[in-house]
């Protein structure tokens, strides 16, 4: 009973509670990701603006709004040329995620 009581511990501890990382590979240590995103990719619209959104979270609450669409209003942004996204998580107790919108 005592192996089983430390596997699910063990188990809940290696899950993390933080996990801000839907589109990219994870670890369960650490991870600090960037990665674009090649579905809004428009070379009709030159990237001379840049403008980003950050959310934040410890343990189980997060807080921010880290949407295209902030991050398109934080820059003044209204055509796009790319999104680049940053997540970095540690021990799924504390981590971050942060859009970056490229564009006009």
């Amino acid at each position: 009973m005592k192996k089983l009581m430390m596997a699910a511990v063990l188990a809940a501890m290696c899950s993390g509670c933080v996990m801000m990382n839907d589109a990219f590979d994870y670890g369960p240590i650490t991870i600090d990701v960037g990665k674009p995103d090649t579905h809004f990719i428009d070379n009709s619209v030159q990237p001379l603006k840049k403008g980003t959104a950050t959310a934040h979270g410890i343990i189980c609450f997060v807080e921010g709004d880290a949407s295209i669409n902030a991050a398109m209003e934080n820059g003044g942004i209204s055509k796009i040329h790319h999104v680049d996204y940053k997540v970095r998580n540690i021990l799924g107790i504390v981590g971050s995620r942060t859009t970056t919108v490229w564009g006009e």
